[in-house]
């Protein structure tokens, strides 16, 4: 049997492997080849932007303790009344937002990633439109796209602060629009998003009559204004959900806990759908996400600060090798432009990679750019890192 020949015509049938892309595991691919091919050398990773630490002590001491009660084996579903209230804790402190039903207005998914194949799940229909955003994180647009869904892409401009440009979207565009994603503080450039933008985003999806999606994954990492919802602008709790996830602010990647507020009604669409897909998270990972929230005040400073740190000092680094680059607003990359003897970043990716063991993320969708993590793991010291990264730098540019 075949098999190739009997995919789905929503994934493009035989044509299935010339289209599907996703762009972390081509890279991380490539890197394996590296480190498979350098046994014996450093690789200096900026690359996929999962934690360097272990999740927080209390985080593991709650679910260490968690995993031994009976009654914590069972199925989660839709998940436990607590981590919804709990949650409601974390946007009162975080972004001064007051959910007024956390029960019926917040709901945990396995991860953002699966709120954003859950969305288009509940949502789009043959030919709806989705507005996205480029260079962005492609995996609801993806779906939308194999449910027949049509991809609008707006690109993202360093003249505009990386926000798309509402005003050159037609008219025939929005009244098409059935979902509006967006990423604010924003991967991969670091933009955050203001308060006038969500205002006009929002009048817009009211007038139109789309939802409008805010991946906030990294919504606690801003450095010089205070973390912003998009929910805490009027009427946006008539239009618009929002994502939030535990893996980036408290290191807990791969238990895949996150939660999703918005509209009551928008909520429970998506709970309907959710029933369908998965049986919830193991319930002592959402006791865990609680007990992190309930500590977040002693916590998320410290690492905020530690990549702010980083990212001052690989800035410096960087620019003093001949890359112009500008500190980010948000979330914990930098974005910088590729110089201009190259004509790809994945020219540029390759070329760093090749001949100095230095592991980026390549963004040519508008301009080409590459993406700098700052969770990087440091095998010694950072300071050694950094002059190693400085010396191997001076090698190529």
């Amino acid at each position: 049997m075949e098999f190739e020949n009997l995919i789905s015509n929503r994934l493009g049938g035989s044509d299935f492997y010339k289209t599907n892309y996703y762009k972390f595991e081509k890279y991380s691919n490539l890197k394996r080849k590296w480190l498979d091919n350098h046994p014996n050398e450093t690789l200096l990773d900026f690359g996929i932007g999962e934690g360097d630490e272990m999740p927080p002590s209390f985080v593991l001491e709650k679910l260490d303790k968690e995993i031994y009660k009976y009654e914590n084996r069972i199925y989660a579903d839709n998940g436990i009344d607590f981590l919804k209230q709990i949650a409601a804790i974390h946007l009162k402190e975080i972004y001064n937002l007051e959910i007024k039903n956390p029960l019926t207005m917040i709901n945990h998914v396995m991860g953002a990633k699966s709120a954003l194949t859950l969305v288009p799940l509940a949502f789009v229909s043959d030919l709806d439109i989705v507005i996205t955003t480029t260079p962005g994180y492609e995996v609801l647009a993806n779906m939308a796209s194999w449910l027949h869904g049509k991809i609008y892409q707006v690109p993202l401009y360093q003249e505009n602060n990386y926000l798309p440009d509402l005003d050159a979207i037609p008219e025939e565009i929005y009244q098409k629009t059935k979902i509006f994603i967006i990423n604010y503080p924003n991967n991969p450039t670091g933009a955050i998003a203001t308060k006038s933008f969500y205002k006009k985003l929002v009048t817009l999806a009211l007038k139109y009559n789309f939802i409008i999606v805010n991946d906030n994954t990294y919504g606690v990492f801003t450095y010089k204004t205070p973390p912003l919802s998009i929910l805490s602008i009027p009427d946006a709790f008539k239009c618009a959900i929002e994502i939030h996830s535990f893996s980036k602010m408290f290191n807990m990647t791969g238990m895949r806990i996150g939660f999703i507020v918005g509209n009551e009604t928008g909520i429970d669409i998506i709970k309907k759908v959710k029933d369908n897909v998965d049986s919830g998270q193991y319930i002592p990972i959402q006791l865990a996400a609680c007990e992190a929230i309930l500590n977040e005040k002693k916590y998320l400073p410290r690492l905020k600060d530690k990549y702010y740190k980083r990212m001052k000092t690989i800035s410096k680094i960087l620019n003093s090798s001949g890359l112009k680059v500008t500190m980010s607003n948000g979330t914990f990359y930098l974005y910088i432009k590729v110089p201009n003897k190259f004509k790809t970043a994945d020219e540029f990716t390759r070329f760093l990679l090749d001949n100095c063991g230095i592991f980026v993320m390549p963004w040519d969708e508008v301009e080409p750019h590459i993406r700098l993590s700052m969770t990087f793991y440091c095998k010694t010291t950072e300071k050694l890192f950094y002059q190693e990264l400085e010396n191997r730098l001076k090698r190529i540019m």
